[in-house]
């Protein structure tokens, strides 16, 4: 289904509130809406039979809606108080307040769009992009879907007509493109699967980073609440010495035994002008695997990927007794 959007909201033009755009794009893609046009603007034109996802404030969403009421017909729908769906002749008309917590109410009246005969999957993938995705997808017959990627992460929701067998053939089939790629068929992220795993496992972790000034430790602490149980030792550094995979193995070695700890990760860079080299390297008592990475781009951005690497590369050496979320 298609829609364009409109935010009507002086807060927004003003910058007094903002509009989470990411978190918007994933929606809709995670709930297969194609986005036709997005605009921010000081009116209202309902002329047109486009589907209208619309924006205001909560203080003046009401009075939108009565100065517009001809044009909305009289078959409409009330979420939570909040928000409002109005449907005339098959033209939907949603508005939602964007100085509250527009993300929920979205996500339920979406989830009543969506086709009664069509299965839905989606797989969150590590190290690929929209255009790989799609790409891979060629030639899959009778399938719809929308991808949303960022960091080196991509989101890929897809939707195809139901089975009745007790195997899904086709989930089965569309996973198994992605099975180097695939960290998640839910909604955790890397760092929540990362602390899942541990408590689950009954297991410590050790981090030592001379890298991202302290970013994977953040990232599984904001993302998790509980989190310091879990951890045996956090150290952030400064590198030493020339960057070399042998010294990051050694380090990782003997972190693991000075902490106590039952998982260790390493991580050691060097940024130059083009971006940032980089070493991690993660394992335990049994096995420690170096990875090389290179990142071509700013260093917020390089700084963000690493981070990522990290999580995904501990993620899989927690996997190994093949726990999946």
């Amino acid at each position: 289904m298609n829609y364009k959007v409109i935010i009507l909201s002086k807060k927004v033009l003003d910058g007094h509130v903002k509009f989470d755009l990411t978190a918007f794009l994933n929606l809709l893609a995670k709930n297969g809406i194609t986005l036709t046009n997005l605009s921010i603007s000081s009116s209202l034109d309902l002329e047109g039979e486009d589907n209208l996802i619309i924006f205001t404030e909560n203080s003046e969403l009401d009075n939108v809606i009565i100065e517009n009421i001809n044009k909305l017909g009289s078959n409409k729908k009330l979420y939570s108080e909040l928000a409002v769906k109005f449907t005339n002749n098959d033209r939907k008309i949603i508005f939602l307040p964007v100085d509250l917590g527009w993300q929920e109410l979205l996500s339920q009246i979406l989830e009543e769009e969506k086709d009664a005969t069509r299965k839905y999957c989606k797989f969150h993938l590590f190290g690929t992009n929209p255009q790989s995705v799609s790409k891979q997808l060629e030639g899959v017959e009778g399938i719809s879907y929308r991808t949303y990627g960022d960091n080196l992460l991509t989101d890929v929701y897809l939707s195809y007509e139901g089975s009745e067998s007790l195997i899904d053939d086709k989930q089965v089939k569309l996973a198994s493109l992605f099975r180097d790629n695939i960290y998640s068929e839910n909604d955790l992220g890397l760092s929540q699967i990362v602390f899942e795993l541990l408590r689950l496992k009954n297991l410590k972790l050790a981090v030592k980073d001379s890298v991202t000034g302290g970013k994977v430790l953040s990232r599984l602490n904001e993302d998790n609440e509980g989190f310091s149980s879990v951890l045996k030792k956090g150290e952030i550094t400064t590198r030493e010495g020339v960057l070399d995979a042998e010294k990051t193995y050694l380090a990782a070695y003997n972190f693991l035994k000075d902490s106590g700890s039952d998982i260790v990760i390493v991580l050691d860079g060097e940024f130059d002008k083009k971006g940032l080299s980089s070493i991690i390297a993660v394992g335990d008592k049994n096995s420690i695997l170096v990875y090389k990475n290179r990142f071509n781009a700013k260093r917020k951005e390089c700084l963000e990927m690493a981070t990522t690497c990290a999580l995904f590369h501990l993620t899989r050496k927690l996997r190994q007794n093949d726990f999946a979320f």
